[in-house]
């Protein structure tokens, strides 16, 4: 870091451990501090691996505080007024929003337990899906409503996570979620007379299980249980009809911010296998890490489960028994994936024996078993292709799932051979299909209910070079009569970690910005899950650069292309896509007209404090615990890399009260430092919610008006996102009137 980097790093021989201090002076002048609208701040430093590092707005990460409530009133009055002249901006893309939401009923794919079907139903008028049961599986039919969020909570905050069913279907166990917390509580309820059973778990950690596991009989369920202050996860059994204090340990990692996915898996007729499985994880949860332990034991005995694969750099997925063996979807030494065979009884990786190998270019995603046939799941320039094998691993087809898109496939049940799947792209939404595995055919059953697509627009694949000499692949959106002449309002989407892919999706929000003239990119960059392991490292912990070289090489690649021009590129990303933008707005500010950083991870040094699922994030970020980790997050922490009179486009930051999962207090401290340090002509702006927590307990109407509020900010940003309009604009403005009656002081 330079020196003027506000947060100064001061090195102090022998001092390697962390030290809150007080300095008796302020650091900020009053015009600063009237700027942020008086932000609560102190004098708070720490010493970090000898480093001192100043945090002023510390106060701010005390959200309860009326002092912080109060400055976050101040600013979300700021952006309101700032906003104001933009209302009929918002208002054209809420009506987009309404003209394209599905008309009349939705429901979704059917889901058969004992001899009911399970369906989530949304009448038009209502805010969120609700649960129903049936008793035959056609769309629309007649159906019972089990679970209703909104009689649960009429306040319309309450939102159900998940719902897991008996195999019999008798009774249902579900978790809710208040404000879109990922802390939530599960409850249970019997399905035929609709009412609960006395039974709940409160600080339910719905990060933590995704869901939970009934045993085939129902007669009792795994879960994990979590402890606050280790951060760790055990796997527990509750027995329906006894108390929950009495639920026994079925597995303890005995070590801080470790846990155990349980998994119960059936064999190749579709019976109960002979073993159950523990996969030992230091994350939040499996689907966050990077390696695994494999522990095993006979299904249903007390046995103390055995270690089959240690814990070392790779996955190991249980996945069916297969003739006495463990099929199983690895990385182990194959970044791609493959799928192996394991004898239980002579488990060493040596003896391993490859059912599908390694594709060269693919990634292997997914595998399931159905009726004596692997199915495979395959990324395949971003989007997924489903490949079918006999159990040996001979190739006998691929089911016709378009390309460069993204497919759900319904509940599979061996002995049947048909199952409803629905795709979706960039062009047209889901609509349902009947897939005979059979045949290989799919029959359409259902089309989309969605009044919208994109399918008159270009999808196209186009490649940036980054830094390092890496192509880096772009999926541009763009209207046939789009002009690259650089100046079409353009959108540059990004995320760039933990594993996840951007893939081929239809989105609403997407169709009102191509629909509206601008040009929508999704850039898939190192550190997300579109290539591959060696994708994914490529762009985490040291390699975090990587990350932000790709992105500005999209947007210098698109603005060379003439796809767009600085001035009308607009850069946006939420969580760890939202530390992306804010790390790329600091290192390179020329590039953009207007940026949107959403829920973003901001301070570098304590993204693993406070929040539950933080510590994970040390996947991703390295842990600023460890002196060689700080000093490589110091290089593009955006809190701590925020230059006096830093001058910079218009940035939104956007952030819910309630979001606790990234603790809404990075955005707060980012944004009251960036308002007292800026250039006096930048603007940074801050919005507060307080309904949706990290965007997951969102309505559909709360979802698209939060995005027609960024389209007023973008459009007030860039001008009118129509490329004629905006040239007319351009017009405009350099007429001899237009020029004889501009302003001639500065603006501020």
């Amino acid at each position: 870091m330079n020196n003027d980097v506000y947060y100064a790093i001061h090195r102090f021989q022998g001092v390697h451990h962390m030290k809150k201090s007080k300095s008796p002076r302020s650091d900020f002048s009053r015009k600063s501090l009237r700027r942020a609208l008086f932000p609560p701040h102190d004098d708070t430093q720490d010493v970090l691996h000898g480093v001192t590092v100043k945090d002023p707005f510390r106060p701010l990460e005390k959200l309860d505080a009326p002092e912080t409530s109060a400055w976050v009133a101040r600013e979300n009055r700021k952006f309101d007024d700032y906003m104001a002249p933009m209302k009929a901006a918002e208002d054209e893309a809420i009506k987009f929003f309404n003209d394209a939401a599905p008309k009349g009923m939705r429901e979704t794919m059917p889901e058969k337990y004992g001899d009911k079907y399970i369906v989530r139903r949304k009448e038009e008028n209502e805010k969120r899906f609700s649960y129903y049961v049936k008793d035959v599986p056609d769309y629309g039919a007649p159906a019972r409503a089990l679970l209703d969020p909104a009689k649960i909570d009429p306040s319309g905050k309450t939102a159900i996570k998940f719902a897991s069913f008996t195999a019999d279907g008798k009774t249902v166990a579900y978790a809710l979620s208040v404000s879109g917390a990922d802390k939530g509580t599960l409850k249970l309820m019997d399905v035929e007379t609709g009412k609960d059973i006395d039974l709940e778990y409160r600080n339910f950690q719905t990060n933590v299980n995704a869901t939970i596991k009934w045993d085939k009989d129902g007669k009792g369920f795994y879960y994990n249980s979590s402890d606050e202050a280790t951060k760790s996860s055990d796997v527990r059994y509750h027995k329906m009809g006894t108390p929950p204090e009495t639920d026994k340990t079925i597995y303890a990692p005995h070590a801080a911010e470790c846990g155990g996915e349980f998994y119960m898996i059936s064999d190749e007729k579709g019976a109960p296998g002979a073993y159950e499985y523990i996969a030992k994880y230091k994350a939040i949860n499996v689907n966050e890490t990077d390696k695994v332990a494999i522990l095993v034991r006979p299904r249903g005995s007390d046995e103390e489960f055995r270690e089959i694969f240690p814990m070392q750099e790779g996955l190991v997925t249980p996945i069916r028994e297969v003739g006495g063996k463990l099929l199983a979807l690895t990385n182990y030494k194959s970044p791609n994936s493959r799928l192996i065979s394991i004898d239980i009884n002579d488990p060493s990786p040596d003896k391993w024996q490859t059912v599908l190998p390694e594709s060269a270019t693919d990634p292997l995603k997914d595998v399931f078993v159905w009726n004596d046939k692997i199915y495979a799941t395959y990324s395949h320039d971003s989007g997924q292709v489903l490949k079918v094998f006999d159990l040996q691993g001979k190739h006998l087809h691929d089911a016709p799932i378009p390309p460069l898109s993204t497919f759900t496939l319904g509940q599979t049940r061996d002995g049947e051979n048909t199952a409803l799947v629905a795709y979706s792209n960039f062009h047209e939404d889901n609509s349902i299909y009947k897939y005979d595995s059979v045949a290989n055919t799919l029959a359409l059953e259902k089309k989309t209910a969605t009044p919208i697509d994109l399918k008159d627009c270009i999808v196209e694949v186009i490649e940036a070079t980054s830094k390092d000499g890496t192509k880096v692949p772009l999926t541009v959106i763009r209207g046939k009569d789009t002009k690259l002449d650089g100046t079409a309002a353009t959108l540059l989407y990004g995320y760039g970690g933990f594993n996840i892919p951007l893939e081929p999706a239809f989105n609403p929000s997407v169709a009102q910005w191509v629909r509206s003239g601008g040009i929508y990119v999704q850039a898939h960059l190192r550190g997300g899950g579109e290539y591959g392991q060696d994708w994914y490292d490529g762009g985490r912990r040291e390699n975090k650069q990587n990350v932000f070289d790709d992105f500005i090489a999209a947007a210098e690649h698109l603005i060379d292309k003439k796809y767009t021009s600085n001035s009308r590129l607009a850069i946006q990303g939420g969580s760890n896509g939202g530390l992306l933008t804010l790390a790329t707005i600091l290192q390179r500010p020329d590039l953009f007209g207007a940026v949107v950083s959403e829920v973003p991870v901001a301070d570098m040094f304590r993204f693993h404090i406070g929040s539950f699922e933080g510590f994970s994030w040390k996947s991703d970020y390295g842990d600023p615990d460890i002196m060689k980790d700080f000093n490589i997050a110091a290089k593009y922490s955006p809190l701590h890399n925020v230059k006096k009179g830093f001058k910079h486009p218009p940035l939104l930051i956007k952030t819910d009260i309630h979001d606790d999962r990234v603790l809404p207090w990075h955005s707060l401290k980012m944004a009251a430092t960036l308002q007292t340090l800026e250039d006096e002509d930048s603007v940074t702006l801050l919005k507060v919610r307080t309904d949706g927590g990290h965007s997951a307990g969102m309505t559909e109407s709360q979802r698209y008006a939060d995005i027609a509020s960024v389209r007023a900010f973008l459009t007030k940003a860039l001008g009118p996102i129509d490329q004629e309009a905006y040239k007319a604009q351009l017009a405009a403005e350099k007429s001899p009137a237009a020029k004889a009656s501009a302003p001639k002081h500065k603006r501020g």
